[in-house]
């Protein structure tokens, strides 16, 4: 039954892709300047402010490889939601995943991409202010998870702002993708619902998000708090 697909959204690098272009969605005004972030020094920025094992101790860590299928429809949501490419950053680091504490209950991963100026981010942050950016989002959650599961397994998906409370930020936002996947085997029809809250943070030319996946219930909200706080004070400390 669909205990199999369990983890076919966190397989399929839904999680990572939501996180990284739902910072589009939020806004705000920048709460001071920044120090320049040169190309030379964006990849050890990027990396210090990224989550760590020592985070999430109770955790599995695990890798997370990032296929030719994940870059192409991730290259078509940051297009559908109307994003500066990818290529344009000096860098773009991803967290390994930190995996349990049962096989597949919740996965938690960041991402933290730093661009030339923090005009590309302003950018970012004024495209998915924009209607579509929810339809984008959700279509994209339904594509990617359709690749990780077998054809009679059927997908719906619902994309809803998630309130978000991060002080610190340049601009802050929130979306919890909800994906149900449906199995029929005779007259019963059973369903399995993942959440994915993808939550990202504006701050200087850093864009900074976290994926929190759950399948069965809804995330912690205390421990997406207390990660984002973290990241918040990772980039101060990184960034100034």
């Amino acid at each position: 039954m669909l205990r199999r697909w369990r983890g076919a959204a966190r397989r399929a690098g839904v999680g990572v892709a939501l996180a990284v272009v739902v910072l589009a969605t939020g806004g705000g005004i920048a709460l001071a300047s920044h120090r320049t972030v040169t190309r030379g020094e964006a990849h050890g920025v990027a990396t210090a402010i990224n989550l760590r094992h020592a985070d999430l101790p109770s955790l599995k860590e695990e890798s997370n490889p990032v296929s030719a299928q994940d870059r192409r429809l991730t290259a078509q949501l940051h297009a559908c939601v109307g994003e500066a490419p990818p290529s344009e950053a000096f860098a773009a680091v991803s967290s390994p995943s930190f995996v349990g504490p049962a096989p597949s209950s919740v996965t938690m991963r960041s991402q933290t991409q730093i661009f030339p100026s923090a005009s590309v981010v302003d950018h970012d942050l004024a495209a998915g202010r924009r209607p579509r950016a929810l339809t984008c989002l959700a279509g994209y959650a339904e594509s990617a998870s359709r690749q990780a599961v077998p054809k009679d397994v059927t997908v719906t998906t619902h994309a809803a702002w998630l309130p978000t409370a991060v002080s610190g930020t340049d601009g802050v936002s929130g979306v919890r993708v909800t994906i149900v996947l449906h199995e029929t085997q005779g007259t019963t029809t059973e369903n399995l619902p993942v959440y994915i809250d993808a939550i990202g943070f504006a701050y200087g030319q850093a864009e900074v998000s976290l994926s929190v996946t759950s399948t069965s219930t809804v995330p912690s909200s205390s421990l997406e708090s207390r990660i984002e706080a973290l990241l918040v004070a990772r980039a101060t400390a990184s960034i100034g």
